[in-house]
């Protein structure tokens, strides 16, 4: 009796393991049944999502197959075939179709909404109710720029917003837009001068309103300055820009003390020649002279000519714009002496435009005649001819002009080693010979010289500065001009391109066709910037939008 007992405790584990592999294999294969029903469930079914939840069911009860039942033959070839990798990368594919498509009816919300604010806005400015018209289009160019991804440009963009809201007196709103503003820029974390920028105005802005969060932003920027950025001159650049905010807001002591650690820590022409900008609009002469010259040195000490060079260009023409003529003239004298050693032609460009802006016609002629004929002598003279334009002296501007055309010969330029596109040399000319004649008023001569580039690029470029300088000097024609241009289509039209049009439109007065036109643009940072620029236009105290 007693032997046969372990014979029979092992027939009964034996019947018990038998019957259980029964059950698992029962239960794998109704569980894998039920999974094949999903699948093609998920195939009839017309809606991604509804697939994309059949799908994650189905995986689901594979999963449970694996983890209870693993020594099933289903099991075992569920592994061996990888069925659930394989409905897992089908269900991670209808995933991102899903949120393509999420995505794209978003979109289309966010279209539909912005055009209906563009229309009430055209309403609004139809009813003489300019305010509220402004306020649409700022409420748009807001919601377009959801659709943005860099952070920066969306926080420079806000704050363009912000002020057009402050100067509606929507103290509250512009707030609002200020927070948001300075969310974004807490995302960013390059270009370190740029961010103190953004958050200067941000500054200035809370100020302006007397929110106590000016406070809390002033702290932050002198933190980023003093803590994470390295460069002495990109220090002295940043807190530059705290400076230029306290002099719009006349805190004339924190001026001067940031400005007193700025010039310590600047090393640079350019960095100088800022701070001597500032001293000059703080009306304090005696530390401009200081700084230019102390620009002047710093650009002295360059080891290349073309930099001095350049250097004392920019110096020179500050000097100009302050009524300083005489130092001015002095200033590209010595640049001169650089540009003789180095004969670049490049520079030879610059410092001849740069004398014609000064008004020093025979310097201007003395260099040229040292440049050879070709490209860069048409160039250098098409320069003359814009300076002098801007002076409204037809004669001497139509002089280099014609010099400039018979200058020039039709060819392909470029410096293709270096990978750039190569571009027409006589498109070129003819493009600065056209603004030319349109500084000088003479549009019909400009359009004559614009219909001669056979470039896209310099014609594009070409018919946007002349039709903007016609909108400015209220020709009727230009609104006629624009809409064709527009109508006639072709590669130049782009996003830019239809945002720059509108632009013109609205600076021509034509608000309702330009309205129009902006609902043709594509989400973009062109978009949001046109309507900035036209709610400028609208605004009964606008700024000029394209400066």
């Amino acid at each position: 009796m007693y032997i046969k007992l372990p014979l029979i405790c092992l027939l009964i584990l034996i019947l018990l393991t038998t019957s259980c592999d029964d059950f698992y294999n029962f239960e794998a294969n109704k569980l894998n049944k039920k999974v094949e029903e999903l699948i093609k469930e998920s195939e009839n079914v017309k809606t991604v999502d509804e697939k994309i939840i059949l799908l994650a069911n189905a995986i689901e009860k594979l999963n449970k197959i694996q983890q209870k039942y693993p020594k099933t033959k289903v099991a075992r070839n569920l592994r061996k075939n990888k069925k659930i990798d394989e409905l897992n990368l089908k269900k991670n594919n209808l995933e991102k179709l899903s949120s393509i498509d999420k995505k794209e009816k978003k979109k289309t919300i966010t279209i539909e909404k912005l055009r209906n604010l563009i229309d009430s806005s055209n309403l609004e400015f139809k009813n003489k109710n300019f305010i509220l018209s402004t306020q649409k289009l700022i409420e748009a160019a807001e919601l377009s720029i959801h659709e943005l991804k860099d952070n920066r440009s969306k926080a420079r963009l806000l704050n363009n917003i912000s002020r057009i809201k402050i100067s509606l007196n929507d103290k509250e709103g512009a707030l609002k837009t200020l927070n948001m503003s300075k969310a974004f820029l807490d995302k960013t974390h390059v270009d370190l001068p740029k961010k103190i920028k953004n958050l200067s105005h941000i500054y200035e802005m809370l100020s302006e309103l007397n929110n106590e969060k000016k406070d809390d932003v002033e702290k932050e920027i002198y933190k980023i300055i003093n803590t994470e950025i390295q460069n002495k001159d990109n220090k002295a650049v940043a807190l530059l820009e705290v400076v230029k905010a306290n002099v719009n807001l006349k805190n004339i002591e924190k001026v001067k003390k940031d400005i007193e650690i700025a010039s310590k820590f600047a090393e640079k022409s350019n960095v100088y020649l800022e701070i001597a900008k500032i001293f000059y609009r703080i009306n304090n002469l005696q530390q401009i002279k200081f700084f230019l010259d102390k620009s002047k040195t710093a650009a002295k000490s360059k080891d290349q000519e073309f930099w001095i060079v350049r250097e004392l260009i920019n110096i020179a023409e500050f000097e100009n714009s302050i009524q300083e003529s005489s130092a001015s003239n002095k200033t590209l004298m010595d640049a001169k002496e650089y540009v003789l050693k180095n004969l670049d032609e490049r520079i030879f460009i610059e410092i001849i435009s740069a004398f014609a802006k000064i008004n020093n016609l025979e310097q201007a002629k003395e260099l040229l005649s040292l440049m050879k004929p070709g490209y860069e002598k048409a160039m250098a003279m098409s320069l003359v001819a814009n300076a002098f334009a801007n002076k409204k002296d037809s004669s001497v501007m139509e002089s280099f002009v014609n010099n400039a055309l018979n200058t020039v010969p039709d060819l392909i330029g470029g410096k293709y080693a270096l990978g750039l596109p190569g571009f027409s040399t006589k498109g070129k000319i003819f493009l600065y010979s056209a603004r030319s004649y349109a500084l000088a008023g003479n549009f019909d001569k400009a359009h004559n010289l614009l219909s001669k580039i056979e470039s896209d690029r310099f014609y594009k470029e070409g018919i946007i500065d002349v039709l903007y300088l016609q909108a400015k000097s209220n020709k009727p024609e230009t609104t006629d001009l624009s809409i064709n241009i527009l109508n006639l289509g072709g590669k130049i039209i782009d996003n830019k391109f239809i945002g720059d049009i509108a632009t013109i439109l609205s600076i021509s007065g034509d608000i309702d066709n330009s309205l129009k036109i902006v609902k043709k643009m594509k989400f973009s940072v062109d978009l949001t910037q046109t309507l900035i620029n036209l709610a400028k236009e609208i605004n009964p105290q606008q700024e000029d939008p394209l400066i």
